[in-house]
């Protein structure tokens, strides 16, 4: 069951948090943490994706073919891995040869164990 966050995601939201509380906003995020506990913090070595206010990108596995992208996102706290296949656009299939098939699930299933340490 994925849940959300009640966290405010960037200063403007608790900048807002804050007015409707009328209340200054590190009074407000000290009252959040102990409403809630603690915020939800990226990991380690993850960057906010350009663009984006909730949603964190880790670092990639780059090969020819495809691109592996671990992302965790601040408004549920969960994690996932982003693939990018290289030539392809849809509705077309991307095509892997056996041998590119098997190294796609090596880059995958080394990605899932970086991530599943982390969840």
């Amino acid at each position: 069951m994925t849940q959300i966050t009640p966290w405010p995601a960037t200063l403007l939201e608790l900048a807002k948090i804050a007015k409707q509380r009328e209340e200054r906003p590190t009074a407000t995020l000290a009252a959040l943490e102990t409403e809630l506990g603690p915020c939800p913090m990226p990991p380690e070595g993850y960057t906010l994706a350009p663009g984006s206010s909730t949603r964190w990108v880790g670092p990639e596995t780059t090969n020819r073919g495809w691109i592996i992208t671990p992302v965790w996102d601040f408004t549920t706290n969960s994690h996932s891995i982003e693939v990018w296949m290289a030539g392809h656009q849809p509705p077309s299939y991307a095509s892997l040869s056996p041998a590119d098939a098997l190294e796609l699930v090596a880059d995958l299933a080394a990605a899932a164990r970086v991530i599943a340490a982390l969840a």
